[in-house]
C-alpha cells in the first residue's frame, strides 16, 4: 500500500537571497509605465482641446473682420443718408452709435466682458447682421474717438466689436479706428 502513495512533495526553502524584490521592482516598473501613459494620453487630449479652442478663436477672429466691413459700409451709408454730416450730429442716433457723457474725454474705454454681457443681456448691443452661414454672432459698438477733425474734415470713430462662436465657448474682441470724411 505504501508504495501506491505518490511521494509528498515539499515546497523548497526559500534562501535569504529570494525575498520578492524581483516582483516587487517589477510592479513599482510597471506602475510607472502606467503613470506615463496616463500622462501622455492626458497631454494628447489637452492639446487637442486646445487645437480646437484656437481653430475656433480663428474663426471668430476672421467673422470679426467681416462684422467690422459691414459696420464701415453701415456708418458710411449714416453718413452719406444724413447728408454727409458727422455722426453726433444724425438724428436720431443710431442704436450702434454711443456718444460719450463726457465728450472732451480723451479716449473711450475699451468695453469690458462684464459690459458686453451686459449690453448683450438689456438688448442694447447692436446685433451686426453678418452674412448666411456663418455660425458666430457680432455686436458692434461705434463711438467718437474725440480726435481733432483731420484737413480734409474727416472724423474718426472707435469701433469695438464683440464676436462669440455659437457654442459660446470661444469669443474675440477687435478695435479699428475709422475715418470717415464727407
Amino acid at each position: 500500500m505504501a508504495a501506491l502513495k505518490a511521494p509528498l512533495q515539499r515546497k523548497p526553502q526559500r534562501s535569504p537571497e529570494q525575498q520578492g524584490y524581483v516582483l516587487l521592482l517589477t510592479l513599482i516598473t510597471l506602475l510607472v509605465l502606467l503613470f506615463g501613459v496616463l500622462f501622455t494620453m492626458r497631454g494628447a487630449a489637452l492639446q487637442t482641446v486646445m487645437t480646437g479652442n484656437t481653430v475656433q478663436r480663428q474663426k471668430d477672429v476672421q467673422a470679426s473682420d467681416i462684422a467690422l466691413r459691414v459696420i464701415q459700409q453701415t456708418l458710411t451709408n449714416a453718413s452719406n443718408n444724413a447728408g454727409g454730416v458727422a455722426l453726433e450730429y444724425i438724428s436720431p442716433q443710431p442704436a450702434w452709435f454711443s456718444s460719450p457723457s463726457n465728450s472732451t474725454a480723451a479716449w473711450w474705454p475699451t468695453p469690458s466682458a462684464t459690459y458686453w454681457t451686459q449690453a448683450i443681456n438689456a438688448g442694447t448691443a447692436y446685433s451686426v447682421p453678418l452674412p448666411a452661414g456663418t455660425s458666430a454672432h457680432a455686436w458692434a459698438l461705434v463711438v467718437s474717438a474725440n480726435l481733432p477733425p483731420d484737413s480734409a474734415g474727416c472724423s474718426f470713430y472707435d469701433i469695438f466689436i464683440h464676436t462669440i462662436e455659437a457654442n459660446n465657448v470661444t469669443a474675440a474682441n477687435t478695435e479699428a479706428l475709422f475715418k470717415l470724411c464727407s
